[in-house]
């Protein structure tokens, strides 16, 4: 025998035994079912109780002049329990306090969550990563994404083929920047028009529903979740959330089963057909009994008659929720109702954080309960490639965020979003026409025509109404803008000036409506949806929709009748 093939030989030995010394949960070609059972295997009680929390991210990350570094906070967490998902590290608006200045770009980003995921890799026990999720009903929801319009609008382009490139997008621009899960689609079927959350749905319809939700989800998972490019789909909300009592958020849902699955349940079903990976349970309750810790839905539908193979998440606190609905009598009685009721995973983490170890210790859960709950988070790290590859490129982040393909791809579904109800001859507007009158609330007002759930815009990025028209129009079209009034508040309206504008010109493009724009002056609740209460000293803010802000009536509100009344009464084509 040649020395060579000697070498060969022993190189080929040595490979052997270094594999044959390392645990089976971190050997890549073991099947992931074995995996999953060695790491189990491997779990303290604690551990294990961490990988089911996922707490608010955005505290996680602390930002120096060039770079980006794991929190103090973050490795207080990651020392004392380990935890198996943060949620909106990345997460920009007024309730995060995240503004342009101190939020990340996508290059920072990157770096941000690869400096998480580094911490949990090398510096826990284990070495289990993380899993992170990110808010993407229409768009990521960071600085320097791509903005895609809100659901009610993609709804009206009835286009799946769009929605999965949309889906697409979206995910690569999330992955790209560390992420692993994205929330959304909304499958909600919407039909209590004032409720607050009504924009984040795709409408009242299930059919509709279910092909464009559904191509949106397969868009966002892709065949693979491991090439870098895609990632999981977390549906919201589990089950009949559109429907909530007298229109308030989170209020009861009085369903019959027939309905339930005939009007409801449809779209996520499908999904599930199709290999949806994570589903987010809905604050409401159906029969009395809260869909957080619903058996019949999450284990006898979801899993057993379904077959689902993903994981439950909680919405935020609604684990807590189930005390709120009386019924259960503490957060820790509600930590078991929900683990045995099949909720794998507690978005905000203290319930089950809190409280299911103490719980076993009680016998109020099993160690296979907590086993079963893992195993299915576990499960998706393994299948993501994770253990593996933990981590992104900030570079190509830098390069695919926001990218001109993507700009484009949100204009076209804008364009086929759009609805003309009427048009009684006014429209087209001749580009060479002599005045224009651009009046209304809505026209020059970027982030009231972006939706919920938006990140803080750099201003240079947004076209309005008006600077849309100004652009659009030739070069000898006088452009006159007035607001009028604004959205609710009625102290600074100025209805004569808009009148007098609307006289002056051959034209008006009267933009009214509502908004659900978060401000910096708007409180916010533990769940992030607004704080509606007023001090009475301020202005009120435009935001009369959005999470927290359910409506009593659908008119449009402050002086804007008014000030359309007044408009229209000059005889000017409008």
């Amino acid at each position: 025998m040649s020395k060579t093939t000697s070498l060969i030989i022993g190189l080929i030995a040595f490979a052997g035994h270094a594999m044959a010394q390392q645990p089976l949960y971190k050997q890549a070609t073991a099947p992931v079912e074995d995996r999953v059972k060695d790491l189990i295997g491997r779990m303290t009680v604690e551990e294990k109780v961490g990988q089911l929390c996922c707490p608010l991210g955005w505290e996680m990350y602390t930002k120096t002049a060039n770079d980006v570094l794991a929190s103090d906070l973050y490795k207080e967490r990651m020392k004392t329990m380990p935890i198996g998902s943060f949620w909106a590290v990345l997460r920009a608006d007024p309730w995060t306090q995240k503004t342009l200045e101190t939020g990340l770009n996508p290059e920072l980003s990157a770096k941000a969550l690869n400096a998480l995921q580094k911490y949990a890799v090398e510096e826990t026990r284990l070495g289990i990563p993380v899993l992170f999720a990110e808010e993407c009903p229409h768009g990521h929801m960071a600085i320097g994404t791509t903005v895609f319009p809100t659901s009610l609008s993609q709804a009206s382009t009835w286009n799946a083929e769009l929605m999965h490139r949309m889906g697409e997008a979206i995910a690569l621009e999330a992955r790209s920047q560390g992420a692993n899960i994205g929330y959304g689609p909304v499958l909600d079927i919407a039909r209590e028009p004032r409720w607050s959350r009504m924009e984040e749905t795709f409408g009242e319809d299930p059919v509709l529903t279910t092909h464009l939700g559904v191509a949106f989800m397969k868009g966002m998972q892709g065949k693979s979740q491991n090439d870098g490019k895609h990632l999981y789909s977390t549906l919201k909300h589990f089950a009949a959330y559109g429907i909530p009592e007298a229109g308030h958020n989170g209020a009861r849902a009085n369903v019959g089963m027939r309905q339930l699955f005939s009007d409801y349940l449809p779209p996520f079903k499908k999904a599930v057909e199709e290999g949806v990976a994570t589903i987010m349970t809905s604050y409401n309750t159906i029969d009395g009994v809260p869909c957080t810790s619903n058996k019949y839905l999450l284990t006898d539908v979801l899993r057993d008659q379904w077959g689902f193979k993903g994981f439950v998440y909680s919405d935020l606190t609604s684990i807590e929720g189930i005390v709120g609905a009386r019924v259960a009598k503490d957060n820790k009685e509600a930590a078991v109702l929900a683990l045995k009721a099949g909720l794998d995973m507690d978005l905000g983490g203290n319930a089950y954080g809190k409280n299911l170890q103490k719980a076993l210790e009680e016998g109020a859960i099993t160690m296979d309960d907590l086993n079963r709950a893992v195993a299915n988070v576990l499960r998706l790290k393994f299948r993501m490639g994770l253990f593996e590859n933990p981590y992104v490129s900030p570079e190509q982040a830098k390069q695919v965020v926001r990218s001109k393909a993507h700009k484009e791809l949100a204009r076209e579904v804008a364009r086929e979003g759009i609805v003309l109800l009427k048009n009684e001859g006014v429209l087209p507007l001749k580009k060479n026409i002599g005045s224009i009158a651009v009046i209304g609330p809505n026209a020059d007002m970027m982030y009231n025509q972006l939706g919920d759930y938006t990140a803080p815009q750099e201003r240079e990025e947004i076209v309005t109404v008006l600077d849309g028209i100004r652009k659009a129009v030739s070069p000898s079209t006088k452009v006159n803008y007035v607001k009028g009034c604004a959205i609710r508040d009625v102290t600074t309206s100025n209805i004569p000036a808009a009148v007098e504008a609307a006289r002056a010109a051959d034209a008006v493009v009267l933009v009214v409506g509502g908004s659900s724009a978060r401000d910096f002056k708007t409180k916010y609740i533990g769940t992030g949806a607004a704080d509606v209460s007023n001090d009475g000293n301020q202005l009120l803010s435009d935001m009369d929709c959005g999470e927290g802000y359910d409506r009593s009536t659908l008119r449009l509100l402050g002086d804007q009748e008014k000030l359309l009344e007044a408009v229209a009464a000059t005889g000017k084509p409008l």
